[in-house]
């Protein structure tokens, strides 16, 4: 306790908050190797400074260091345990390198600390950014929700983004009271299985892209809603 108020020790936590304050600064105007070089030295010298093994994450996969923010965001999962953020960074950075099997495992995690969390603030959360990625010029953000609730709930919602960050559209599985009442007739066959549908979301006209029996797998939406962006590029409707 004498230690934690010495002079030396309360100066160690000025200096860290100080920049990290500039580190932000920096990661926010898009100066990633930069605001990175200064989370690293909050690490070096405070090893237990759990934001900044986050804030590093995002700051090397900035800078295109993959692998190397992966670490980072692993460090950040173990100091904030019932956090959501490094887990579902993760399965973004699983999803970007192509390790599917680990994506997997880690949204599995991420899904079961969302139920079972005792933080007000993990539960409360509907969301998380799954993945990111480029059709054309257009950039994609996905995001996934852990519950279906009410009478027209989405498990996914693509973005579809401008070159300045703008949203044109977005595309979204979803499923419905309505649908579900209509299934013999969506689907041409009853069933007990829910039904869900990609439609397409421009300003308020809703267009159905696709009808599921059952709620389909991400991979297998993720192809449709890169061939119906490129259709609409086209001019050729959803």
């Amino acid at each position: 306790m004498l230690l934690a108020s010495s002079p030396a020790s309360r100066a160690d936590s000025v200096w860290a908050t100080a920049t990290f304050r500039q580190a932000e600064t920096l990661a926010a105007a898009g100066e990633y190797e930069q605001a990175l070089a200064l989370y690293q030295q909050i690490i070096a010298r405070e090893p237990t400074a759990k934001l900044s093994y986050c804030r590093a994450g995002t700051a090397a996969a900035g800078t295109g260091a993959l692998p190397q923010a992966i670490e980072y965001y692993r460090a950040c999962k173990k100091l904030l345990p019932e956090s959501i953020e490094p887990r579902a960074e993760l399965v973004k950075l699983y999803q970007i390198t192509g390790d599917i099997a680990a994506r997997d495992l880690e949204r599995a995690d991420l899904l079961y600390l969302h139920k079972t969390a005792a933080d007000p603030q993990t539960k409360a959360a509907d969301h998380y950014l799954r993945d990111i990625f480029a059709v054309g010029a257009l950039n994609v953000a996905v995001w996934e929700y852990f519950d279906l609730v009410g009478a027209w709930p989405s498990r996914y919602r693509f973005f579809v983004l401008d070159e300045t960050g703008r949203e044109r559209y977005a595309l979204a599985l979803s499923s419905s009271t309505a649908a579900n009442s209509n299934a013999e007739k969506l689907l041409g066959h009853p069933t007990k299985d829910w039904v869900f549908h990609l439609d397409l979301e421009r300003g308020d006209v809703v267009t159905t892209v696709k009808v599921y029996e059952g709620e389909p797998g991400y991979d297998s939406v993720k192809p449709l809603v890169i061939g119906a962006i490129r259709r609409i590029e086209a001019g050729q409707g959803p």
